[in-house]
């Protein structure tokens, strides 16, 4: 893991991704842990956009290998790809926790689930574990930010729970610059997806990962002017119009269209992923 000066931690992802098969097929995913005090959060993270898959956050006691679920949540198309079996796998590896009380981990007691290599496991190149400082905080989120080979992601994280909240992940350096406009060509970032869990929408959380994006991007020395995708939700358009940033014609001359809508599933834990840049 490596941290660098920043208001929020900026860390880069040097391990390689985990292997996991299940019912549904095979996934591979990134590992990343965040912990405070007591308190644990271990995400799952697309390997090529850094989008959040799945989360576990939990609390231990006296003793440190049993962890108590407090929240947790696999994406509704990563279910039955065992992304629950490789996050309960790599909390054994980096802190020790083996065993579970609390809220059932989807996917994890599934035993046609099984790790690719898992000898492998032992010798794999440690992943990040962020610690945060303990303490008092008014906002209702934490951010950390994650970036691995030109790609990167703020994660918002509720303050008080360390549950996942919300994820904007995006390209350090759009290839080819701006896409449209007076500034064609100008050296940007882009958007590449913007999720907010349900329970947390219209509070401001995607406004407040946008605004972090480009304060940590000054930070780092990338690209500040962080353009808005060409494949907007309806949406998604109205939230880039809010938030300011650059909004290229759209790809096909009209919005994608919102996953949300063709969703039927009240009931599932965490978000359904919504298209580029929803609120």
């Amino acid at each position: 893991m490596t941290t660098e000066e920043s208001t929020t931690p900026v860390v880069v992802i040097d391990g390689e991704p985990w292997e996991v098969i299940g019912h549904a097929g095979r996934v591979r995913l990134l590992v990343v842990l965040v912990r405070r005090g007591r308190l644990s959060t271990i995400l799952g993270l697309d390997p090529d956009v850094l989008t959040v898959m799945g989360h576990i956050t939990w609390t231990t006691g006296s003793n440190d290998h049993v962890g108590e679920v407090k929240d947790t949540q696999v994406r509704k198309d990563k279910t039955e790809r065992g992304v629950g079996v490789a996050l309960c796998q790599a909390a054994r590896k980096l802190v020790g926790v083996d065993a579970w009380t609390g809220l059932a981990i989807p996917d994890s007691d599934d035993q046609v689930c099984s790790l690719q290599d898992a000898d492998a496991v032992s010798t794999r190149q440690p992943d990040p574990i962020v610690d945060l400082v303990a303490g008092s905080s008014a906002a209702e989120e934490t951010h950390v930010v994650f970036h691995r080979e030109g790609s990167a992601v703020v994660v918002a994280l509720a303050t008080n729970t360390l549950a996942w909240i919300g994820h904007l992940a995006w390209t350090i350096t759009r290839p080819g610059g701006r896409l449209d406009g007076l500034e064609a060509g100008l050296t940007v970032g882009e958007v590449k997806r913007v999720d907010t869990r349900k329970e947390f929408r219209k509070r401001g959380v995607a406004d407040r990962m946008y605004g972090r994006v480009r304060e940590v991007a000054a930070g780092q020395g990338w690209p500040v002017e962080v353009d808005h995708n060409p494949d907007r939700t309806a949406p998604g358009d109205r939230w880039a119009m809010k938030v300011n940033g650059w909004r290229p014609a759209l790809s096909h001359g009209g919005h994608m269209p919102d996953f949300d809508d063709l969703c039927a599933d009240e009931g599932c834990l965490g978000s359904v992923d919504r298209r580029i840049d929803s609120h």
